[in-house]
């Protein structure tokens, strides 16, 4: 059986993409039920808390590769 090697980078990517995609999708679907129990503002909290944890996550990965490529020369 052939391994093939994985790229760290795109997998992390994919990765984010995947979660935040979900959450964020997920409070779009559910914002109907959500809204009966909570107020707009509080949907739009999380909508930006999702975003804020998205950018530090993809801020994260970006340095990681950008410092992992100058420490291999």
């Amino acid at each position: 059986m052939r391994s093939e090697a994985v790229e760290t980078k795109k997998l992390l990517y994919i990765f984010g993409v995947i979660v935040f995609g979900g959450m964020l999708l997920n409070s779009i679907i559910d914002a109907g039920i959500y809204l009966e129990y909570y107020s707009v503002e509080k949907l739009w909290e999380y909508r930006l808390f999702i975003a804020g944890g998205a950018v530090v996550y993809y801020g994260a990965v970006f340095l990681y590769h950008q410092l992992r490529g100058r420490l291999k020369g």
